[in-house]
């Protein structure tokens, strides 16, 4: 929740604005009410949608459909002008936290919370469905939670965009079939049940849900929609209809603190008197004086409750220091890369303080050099000098486990994602940062889209990252964004000069590498594309899976990808299947989930790994390490890489790097044995 910035309307219809609650895809969203009416939600449409008349008319269609609905587990319309300039919905919005506010701040909910989570969303879509109406979009963040129960946030209107740009509005929790049904509204309830419990968009943190409600979730992430259960079945699966149960005392008492800390700003921003029709001075004029005044006063309150309640500020030292928007020379836009090894010169300060006793990790890489490891973790971006057991760095205290941090083939430059405040938006933004580790520089790449002007005001909605690689000879990295059809995805920046090049590939493109200098692959849910990465011209398409993991094979003209029951590797000038590997428990494992992917083909192996769910219920992690040469499997029958999320090799074979399955902790392994040698954390 932010203060109304000046140039924001003092109200819509009836509806005072009292603050910006932020956006969803196609308005603008405020806290409002009018008179001693409960607060509202008001949605006022943004400019490039107001004057398009296939939006409206499918906007108008959805409002009116969603009058006389009734549910205890939605946000129900409550008023709205549909005709004017400017089109603008209220409603109804009980104070408390999004499920992505909370989550974000809080991290996962505990395994007593997911249960009434599950039933009253559960409910809300089938009071939906029985009225004949879909959702659509449900997310994290069309998720309110208040004091008694959690609730959808409005009865599905975001859909309204679909109808004009044929896209899901939110495509991580969006059933694979696409579409509105109500299929696909409970595909997208189970995977926001996934990041209730993980904290990681979309399905992939099936693996978090408690055991007693994962068997049913996972049902419900069903790619055929015809095996999914409906609405219906899943409130009386959960126990309903009933009230659900009561938020366990810590998720209560944050819900309550976000609520009491609204409820504070509401009644602080009614003190500020507004312009009537009878004031004194030039309306223009007074209205601006008196707006300004407003906010200034709501910013108080904002800030008397920021510690506890709305402060996603910056992590990791004093602003005036930080060194991220410059390049390695030091000057904005500088070069990305200096020529010095991992373990040269000062680079970012040794860390302050040691990594929290629980920390999780994520996706460790190598140096090219082998000297340096590095790791996304709960606790920022991780640097060690792992040969001497150490953690010398951490350049970013807010690091992102949604994008594989990649290192470039020179230097000591790796590229990982880090999610940005911005002051003026409710949630944080995932860019993708660029840090020389030796030169202790880091530069922020926005990708194919504009980004904040000179005061950190997005006047478009940011697109968050999803993807990057560097080119086998270190001069180019390219930037993927969840962009959505009709958008352009991915920019190739110039290395030495930071200058980036013309936006190509249109739509949903996910595990960007280059598969040589002058070629990038990305992978949609399904098929692989070749593109040129100078002109942006497509050069291939090679058949695939829905997974988006890919590989490039260094040195050839080759891509590794999953194609049904089969990893393959093609080239990608001609589409020819060069080698492929099978896993014969494809046949009997239950809907296995790929998680990694790489090419050591310097040793002449492939890394593979697969999340599984087992006899009991449980999950498990499936690893095949093949030879290239001859498709032999070395991890056959070695019961001990169950132990591990993610194994990834050092440069020269010596020892691995692997995350646990048991507390997400960084080790070292043997490449043999696969049984641990060192604990980094």
């Amino acid at each position: 929740m932010f203060p109304l910035h000046p140039h924001d309307p003092p109200s819509a219809g009836p509806h005072r604005l009292y603050a910006r609650l932020g956006e969803d895809a196609y308005a603008r969203v405020y806290l409002g009410a009018a008179g001693v009416e409960d607060p509202v939600a008001v949605k006022i449409v943004r400019p490039e949608y107001a004057t398009d008349p296939a939006f409206r008319s499918s906007f108008t269609h959805e409002v009116e459909a969603a009058y006389g609905l009734s549910s205890s587990h939605v946000c129900l319309v409550r008023d709205a002008d549909l005709s004017g300039a400017v089109p603008w919905v209220a409603v109804s919005r009980p104070l408390g936290p999004s499920l992505a506010e909370l989550i974000r701040r809080d991290g996962p909910l505990p395994t007593e919370a997911l249960h009434p989570l599950a039933l009253a969303l559960a409910q809300g879509l089938a009071d939906l469905h029985a009225t004949r109406r879909t959702h659509g979009s449900l997310w994290p963040d069309g998720v309110l939670l208040s004091s008694r129960t959690a609730l959808l946030a409005d009865p599905g209107l975001e859909w309204a965009i679909s109808g004009t740009e044929q896209r899901a509005p939110h495509p991580a929790f969006a059933a694979p079939e696409g579409g509105a049904t109500p299929a696909t509204d409970v595909f997208s309830w189970a995977s926001t049940l996934c990041f209730a419990a993980s904290g990681v968009e979309g399905p992939d943190g099936l693996a978090k849900v408690p055991l007693q409600l994962r068997g049913l979730i996972d049902t419900c992430l069903k790619r055929d929609p015809r095996l999914r259960p409906s609405a219906h079945d899943l409130v009386q699966m959960l126990g309903g209809p009933a009230v659900p149960p009561a938020w366990s005392p810590v998720v209560q008492s944050a819900i309550d603190a976000v609520a009491d800390a609204q409820r504070s700003m509401l009644s602080t921003a009614a003190l500020t008197p507004r312009e009537s029709p009878g004031g004194d001075g030039p309306p223009a004029r007074r209205r601006g004086r008196l707006m300004a005044a407003g906010a200034g006063a709501l910013a108080l309150a904002v800030l008397a409750t920021a510690g506890t309640v709305f402060a996603y500020g910056r992590i990791g030292g004093d602003p005036e220091q930080d060194p991220r928007s410059t390049g390695a020379d030091g000057d904005e836009g500088g070069g990305l890369i200096t020529e010095a090894g991992c373990l040269d010169g000062p680079g970012f300060p040794a860390p302050e303080e040691p990594l929290p006793e629980d920390t999780h990790f994520w996706d460790p890489v190598f140096s090219p050099d082998g000297d340096v490891l590095v790791a996304t973790s709960s606790s920022g971006l991780t640097v060690w000098d792992w040969a001497a057991g150490e953690e010398i760095a951490r350049p970013t205290s807010d690091s992102t486990f949604t994008v594989d941090p990649v290192f470039a083939p020179v230097g000591c430059t790796v590229a990982a994602a880090e999610a940005v405040d911005y002051e003026n938006r409710e949630y944080p933004v995932r860019l993708v940062y660029t840090y020389d580790l030796a030169a202790g520089t880091s530069t922020q790449h926005l990708g194919a889209q504009e980004g904040p002007d000179d005061n950190d005001r997005w006047m478009l909605k940011p697109v968050e990252v999803n993807s990057a690689g560097f080119s086998p000879d270190g001069s180019r990295l390219a930037v993927t964004l969840t962009a959505s059809f009709g958008e352009m995805s991915t920019v190739v920046i110039d290395t030495a000069t930071g200058e980036q090049g013309e936006p190509m590939a249109e739509g949903l493109h996910y595990g960007t590498v280059f598969v040589d200098d002058e070629h990038i692959a990305t992978k949609d849910l399904k098929e692989v594309h070749i593109w040129n990465a100078g002109t942006g011209e497509e050069v291939n398409v090679l058949r695939g899976d829905s997974t988006t993991r890919l590989a490039a094979v260094p040195g050839e003209t080759q891509v590794a990808y999953l194609h049904e029951d089969q990893v393959l590797i093609s080239d990608y000038l001609t589409g020819e299947e060069v080698a492929s590997f099978t896993r014969d428990e494809f046949e009997t494992d239950d809907a296995p989930l790929f998680v990694n992917l790489l090419v050591d083909a310097g040793n002449d192996l492939v890394y593979t790994a697969w999340q599984v769910k087992g006899a009991s219920g449980g999950w498990f992690y499936h690893h095949h390490i093949w030879e290239l040469s001859t498709g032999e499997d070395l991890a056959e029958g070695v019961e001990a890489t169950g132990n591990y999320r993610t194994i990834v090799p050092h440069p020269d074979g010596e020892v691995l790097a692997a995350v646990t399955t048991q507390d997400d902790d960084l080790v070292l392994i043997d490449p043999d044995t696969f049984e641990i040698v060192e604990r980094l954390s």
